[in-house]
């Protein structure tokens, strides 16, 4: 709940979006020649055929571990997408419907992007208990059992569990990047956890990880 007219879409002090959008930042990190994408595809039916010194997990950790200690809650959404002859429908990015809608908010990215077009489109949000995961549900019994998976996942030696469903947090994408390339140098050996839970940096860096010997999921 917001108790000010700031219209931004977070209140954080800096908010930014990449220059030609997230589509393009990924085809730029994925366009290299050791990295090949596989869609529609469980790793766990390939695991067993793909060499790999490291993998990066960042699937549900619940289903990592084949369910042992019990499904993991989420919130899942549905999207239905409106485009009208508009330049711009609402007056901010993104108006919230908390009381007696079927939607929870409408998004005009057109105010985020500074897009300019005669036409916008709204994205209507729709809750459901089912469907692709999207926001841990964080109350007590749902800790409970991530504790116990995060036992399991501190076990495991080559692999590293990353984002919001492997690590069962909520995070904004500043948070997940800033998280991954904190991963990215601990693999690297760049920087090594010290008795009071931060890093410094390790007496001596690593060889590069070639990309082909990363295994990426969701």
């Amino acid at each position: 709940m917001r108790t000010n007219r700031d219209d931004r879409y977070f209140t954080d002090r800096y908010q930014a979006m990449p220059l030609h959008g997230f589509t393009r930042m990924f085809e730029r990190m994925l366009d290299h020649p050791n990295i090949k994408i596989m869609l529609n595809t469980d790793y766990r039916e390939v695991r067993d055929f793909i060499p790999f010194r490291k993998m990066i997990y960042s699937g549900p950790i619940d289903e990592f571990f084949d369910m042992c200690y019990g499904k993991l809650p989420y919130r899942s959404l549905d999207f239905k997408f409106e485009t009208l002859r508009s330049e711009l429908q609402q007056p901010v990015a993104v108006i919230n419907y908390p009381n007696d809608y079927a939607y929870t908010r409408v998004t005009e990215f057109k105010h985020l992007t500074g897009q300019e077009h005669a036409k916008s489109t709204l994205v209507y949000e729709f809750p459901k208990a089912s469907g692709d995961p999207y926001y841990p549900v964080l109350n007590p019994e749902a800790g409970d059992i991530y504790k116990r998976y995060k036992a399991l996942a501190d076990e495991q030696v080559d692999v590293h569990f990353v984002g919001r469903l492997a690590t069962y947090k909520y995070y904004n994408m500043d948070q997940v990047v800033a998280q991954s390339l904190a991963e990215f140098e601990r693999i690297m050996g760049r920087r090594e956890p010290r008795a009071n839970g931060h890093t410094a940096p390790a007496a001596q860096h690593g060889q590069l990880v070639s990309p082909k010997n990363l295994v990426l999921t969701r």
